[in-house]
Order: structure tokens, then C-alpha cells, then sequence
């Protein structure tokens, strides 16, 4: 049996006829990956445009908090029209949208949708850039009308005649304010700022040294004059006093990073909080009299309290000053009493005040059956900037007896540099009772505290100048950013620190969780700084650059008097033998001038100062830095400098 041979010729007409079959499909899959590819293209380069117009509007975010008010007042205009030039639009500069199609892209900025298509509304402001609450600079890309590239051959394959092209392709991106929390090429000088997470009282004894109570923690409140105000509750039992004189409790007030207890034994402070009154431990900066007992005609127990004229409060400071008086008229007030007998007339009364400019300046005690207690008026003056001056009363009733010297009773308390940054003490009770809340009786009482801090930080108003003291005398503030040695610091004051740095967000060191990634506590440079500071400023500004500041042609990115600085607590130099401090905030400052230049075309200083000072502008530093991280929203009333990041 012989088998034949298949007759290929009979299988040709089918290949025909399956190819004939296949073709149409074959050229709807080429059309399909050709233009998907078109689209990808398409859509790729699109959302490039809106990334780069996002970025180069955003660069200009600064311009809104310009000290030049014609560069603010046209901020927003800027920051689009930059924006533009990188859109790829028919109005752009560059980047100009594939297969000529730029006329197809429309560009819209801060709307919450798209030109044509796209999702439902999303969340974006739609105020202009700087005006937005949340500082963002959102840009909307669309390209219409995109034709098929193989259009026609789709008509071939599907036998249809129409035209073929994409409505509509979107791409957003969105450019936000961020607060700087990692930043490098600071100055090597650590900037102390009264902005404590804690400010707390402590109630002690001052005849015993004995902690009362406290410390209490009180709430931050209102800012009013650059003043900062915490107020709060304590309560206290008082023992009764073992004599006649009665005894003082000490308002101690602590600030700082660290919740810490202001006792005696703690004196200045501790770890992360310093304590105030800062140079004697053992006194408050205002006292609180607990009455005397088992008094006589002889010698009456003493109930005693002081306020002054221009504070209400015992306590005072400059502010409360008004120019040009220099002192503060202060009145010192009694009541004494025979057992429960008011004592209503003496042979003797007066109250001598002493210490500070004041030496034994004695007033007379006047009873005022009216009030129901001894005063001498408000007969005191009392220098601005003076420190704590104690209270004795001088007492004698009848012919033959003695003066009884009541030592040490009370105290008026003229802010110095022993109450660092407070600027008010005020102390109410809850359920007052005569006298109270500076002169009580024994028992428990609820006294309700507001404490006023003034030296916060702050963006400098057009004309102000800033004094910044870092390197004069023993509690220099430069640190060692990139080592130990005098030439590291130097090189840093010339070119910025090299080390990078982050916040401190626990406000003191060490930081009991530190942040992973770069230091956020950095060490203290020991030894006298002001001359290697002046020194190393002169070789930084040698070329004596203009001073631009409040001109147009102020650009913060360019100019070289601006430079970055680290602010740490200002708790954390209270001297408790720490070497590190923390980095609690990042500003940009504006130099104008330093001791012992040689740049003659310096601001004066706005103050008599011999050495370690600089001087010029704290300003609101908005602009792109690649070696700057963050992601804290942006706030701009504050100093810490912000930097553009492209959020979406």
C-alpha cells in the first residue's frame, strides 16, 4: 500500500481566508498599543509640566512674606507667572507638550477641578498662593482633544468613518510650605529663646527651705505686647507660723523643656529648666506672708504684704514702666494684732525697705480705720531693673517698752537679671480673704498664678534691629556643630555648619527618644568665643557685601549677609553643668553688623555693647534647599524657615 502525498495547494485558500479574518483584529491591536502608548506619552510628559510648574511657582513662595512691601503685594502674581513659563501652554516658555500640542493644555492654579473631566472636587484652597491657610500652590494640568495617532487605520478595520481622539487627559501636582525641621549650613551659635514647653511655680519656705507645694504645670495663653502669659491653679496648706513675724512662702517660677520642681535644693535648675529667682535659691520673686501668732500689745503678730502702683503685684518689670519714668512707686501694708485684737495705734510703726539701689529707706506705718489695716502709701520709689529688696517693720507701743524689729517680712521685687525673661508675677486667690493673696492667714488656700514672659523670638518689623548676644562673657552660646577644635568652629562660622541638624522636639538634652536620622542635641564650645567669632565674621563678609534689606533687590536666596542659625532653649544655660543643648527651632537672620568689624559700611549697633554681639534681622526664609527636610505645615508668624515641597 502506498500513501500519498498532502496536496499543500488545497490548504492555501484557508490561510487566506483565516489572515482575511485576523487582519481587521491584528490592526485594532496595533491601533491599541500604538495609542495607548501615545497616551502613556502623553500623560508622562503632562504631569512633568504640572511637577515643574508646581516647583517653580512654589520657589517663589518667599516673596509673600517679603519686607519689601511691593515684592509682597505682587507675590501671588509671581509665583503663577513662573509657574506658567514651565506649564507647557500655549503661554509657556518651556516644556512645551508633545506632538505640538501645547494649544490643548489648559493650566489652572489653586481649583479644586480639573478644565474637562477628572474626579469630583478635592480639597484644594482656592485662595491665592500666599493667602492660603495651609500655604499650598496647587496646579491643575489638562490636555483635550488628543487624535489617535492610527486613527484612520481603526476607520480601515472597523469600516467606520469619525474622529478619533482623546477628550481629555488631567495631571495635578502641589507644591505646600513646610516647617524646616532638618537643616544644614547654620552658624555655629545657638540662639536661646524664651519659648518653654513648661513654665511651673513651686511654693517653698523661706525661713526653712521647705517645698510647700508644686511644682504646678500652667497653661499657656494669650501673646499680648510680646508678652507671653501661663496662668494655673496650686493649692497649699499653710502651717501656723511659730511666732509673732510670721513666715514667707516663695513664689519660685521654673521654665524650661523639662517639667522640673523648683526647690531650694534645685537652685538654678536642673536638666532641660532653669529657675528664677535665678540668683539667690533660698527667695521667690514674690512672697507670700503667712500671719504671725500668740501676739501681745508688746509685740502684735504681723500680717504683711507689698504691691506697687504700676504692676498691682509686688512684682514689676519695664514694661510696666511708662517712659520716661524709670521707678515704680511701691507700698508696703500690715495688720497686726493682740491675739484677735486689731492693733489700731502704736508709739512707733514704720517700714524700712532694703536692697537693690534702696538702702534702710524707712516710710511711716498710718492706720486707716477705713480699711482696717497699716500703710504707708505708696511712698517708695523703686528703680526699673533693681532686684529683690526685703521688708522689716519697726514696732514699739507704750512709753517704756522697746522697738520690736520684725526682720525680713516681705519683699518688692524689681525684675533684673536674677527673674531672667518674666515680666509679670500676679497671684490671685480663689476664695480670698482679707488681704490675701500676699498677706494670709494659716490654713489651705487655692491661689490661681499668671506669669508673663517677655524675649520670645520673633520676625523683626521692617525697621526694627535685633541684638543678638552669643559669645560675650562666661555663658558664651557657641557650640561645636562640627568638632571641638578652634578651627572647625571657625570654618563653620565661615561656610555653615557641615553637620547636619533636626528639631529637638523633646526641648531638652538628652532627648529621652531621639529621632532617628540626624543629631538634634549639640555640644556647647568652651572657652572665650567673642574674639574667634568677630574674627571669623570679618573673614566671611570680608568683601563687605551692600545691605539690601527692605529694597527690592533684597533675594534671600543670593544675598550673603543672610545666614541660618540654631535656637535652642534658653533653659539650657543655666549653667546646671550640661554640655549639650537642644535644637529646638531652625531661623534665618539678616546681618547687618557685629562687634569689632571692619566693614565700614555696617549698621551701627542699636545698643552699647563691647563684644560677642551681632546684630540685623530675623525674617520669614521661604525658599527650595536641598539639604533641608520637613513636614510640619508651615506657620508663617513664626522665625522657623520654611521650605517648598511637593506634597502631591
Amino acid at each position: 500500500m502506498t500513501h500519498g502525498t498532502p496536496d499543500l495547494h488545497h490548504e492555501r485558500g484557508s490561510v487566506i481566508v483565516m489572515f482575511a479574518l485576523l487582519l481587521p483584529a491584528l490592526l485594532l491591536v496595533l491601533a491599541f498599543a500604538v495609542d495607548v502608548g501615545n497616551w502613556f506619552t502623553h500623560h508622562r510628559h503632562l504631569q512633568m509640566q504640572a511637577d515643574a510648574a508646581a516647583l517653580a511657582g512654589g520657589a517663589y513662595f518667599g516673596d509673600c512674606f517679603s519686607a519689601d512691601p511691593a515684592k509682597a503685594a505682587a507675590a501671588n502674581t509671581t509665583i503663577e507667572n513662573h509657574a506658567t513659563a514651565y506649564a507647557g501652554n500655549a503661554s509657556s516658555t518651556f516644556n512645551f507638550q508633545v506632538g505640538g500640542g501645547a494649544s490643548r493644555v489648559t493650566t489652572l492654579f489653586n481649583s479644586k477641578t480639573f478644565a474637562a473631566g477628572g474626579p469630583s472636587p478635592d480639597d484644594t484652597e482656592t485662595q491665592a498662593p500666599c493667602q492660603t491657610p495651609h500655604l499650598m500652590f496647587d496646579v491643575k494640568q489638562t490636555e483635550q482633544n488628543i487624535p489617535y495617532i492610527l486613527g484612520d487605520l481603526v476607520d480601515l478595520a472597523t469600516g467606520t468613518v469619525g474622529v478619533h481622539v482623546v477628550p481629555a487627559i488631567n495631571a495635578r501636582a502641589r507644591v505646600q510650605l513646610k516647617k524646616a525641621n532638618i537643616v544644614k549650613g547654620t552658624l555655629p551659635l545657638a540662639v536661646p529663646d524664651v519659648d518653654p514647653k513648661h513654665v511651673t511655680v513651686t511654693l517653698i519656705r523661706e525661713d526653712t527651705g521647705a517645698t510647700l507645694a508644686g511644682p504646678f504645670d500652667l497653661t499657656p495663653g494669650v501673646t499680648v505686647g510680646g508678652i507671653n502669659t501661663f496662668t494655673g491653679p496650686g493649692t497649699v496648706t499653710l502651717a501656723a507660723a511659730g511666732n509673732q513675724d510670721g513666715y514667707k512662702v516663695g513664689v519660685r517660677v521654673g521654665i524650661g523643656g523639662q517639667l522640673g520642681t523648683c526647690s531650694v535644693a534645685n537652685a538654678t535648675g536642673g536638666s532641660g529648666f532653669t529657675c528664677f529667682d535665678y540668683n539667690t535659691a533660698g527667695i521667690g520673686l514674690a512672697a507670700i506672708h503667712a500671719d504671725g501668732t500668740g501676739g501681745t500689745n508688746t509685740r502684735p503678730s504681723a500680717r504683711v504684704w507689698t504691691s506697687t502702683q504700676c504692676s498691682a503685684s509686688p512684682f514689676f518689670s519695664e514694661n510696666d514702666v511708662v517712659s520716661p519714668a524709670t521707678t515704680c512707686k511701691a507700698a508696703v501694708f500690715a495688720v497686726m494684732r493682740n491675739g484677735a485684737t486689731p492693733m489700731t495705734s502704736a508709739n512707733t510703726f514704720d517700714a524700712v525697705v532694703d536692697g537693690g539701689s534702696l538702702n534702710s529707706v524707712s516710710r511711716p506705718m498710718t492706720y486707716s480705720a477705713a480699711d482696717g489695716y497699716w500703710s504707708t502709701g505708696f511712698a517708695y520709689d523703686v528703680p526699673v531693673d533693681d532686684g529683690p529688696s526685703d521688708v522689716t517693720l519697726r514696732w514699739k507701743t507704750g512709753n517704756g517698752g522697746q522697738v520690736q524689729t520684725y526682720a525680713n517680712v516681705q519683699r518688692i521685687y524689681s525684675a533684673s537679671d536674677g527673674s531672667g525673661p518674666i515680666k509679670f508675677v500676679k497671684v490671685t486667690e480663689s476664695t480670698p480673704t482679707s488681704q490675701s493673696p500676699y498677706g494670709v492667714a494659716a490654713g489651705s488656700h487655692t491661689f490661681n498664678f499668671s506669669i508673663g514672659l517677655g524675649g520670645k523670638l520673633a520676625l523683626s518689623a521692617p525697621t526694627e534691629t535685633v541684638m543678638l548676644r552669643l559669645t560675650g562673657g562666661s555663658r558664651t552660646t557657641a557650640v561645636a556643630c562640627d568638632g571641638t577644635g578652634a578651627s572647625q568652629f571657625s570654618d563653620a562660622i565661615i561656610n555653615g555648619c557641615q553637620t547636619t541638624y533636626q528639631l529637638n522636639d523633646a526641648g531638652y538634652c538628652p532627648d529621652p527618644a531621639p529621632p532617628a536620622g540626624p543629631a538634634d542635641c549639640v555640644g556647647l564650645k568652651t572657652g572665650e568665643m567673642a574674639g574667634p567669632t568677630e574674627k571669623a565674621l570679618d573673614d566671611r563678609f570680608k568683601s563687605c557685601p551692600p545691605i539690601l534689606w527692605g529694597t527690592s533687590s533684597f533675594d534671600p536666596d543670593k544675598d550673603p549677609r543672610v545666614v541660618l542659625l540654631m535656637i535652642t532653649d534658653f533653659s539650657a544655660f543655666n549653667e546646671s553643668g550640661s554640655t549639650d543643648v537642644p535644637v529646638t527651632n531652625f531661623a534665618a537672620f539678616y546681618v547687618t553688623g557685629w562687634t569689632g568689624s571692619k566693614c565700614g559700611n555696617n549698621d551701627p549697633a542699636p545698643f552699647d555693647i563691647k563684644k560677642g554681639a551681632i546684630w540685623g534681622h530675623f525674617f520669614k526664609y521661604a525658599a527650595p534647599d536641598p539639604f533641608s527636610g520637613g513636614t510640619d505645615v508651615c506657620d508663617p508668624l513664626s522665625i522657623a524657615p520654611c521650605i517648598p515641597v511637593l506634597v502631591k
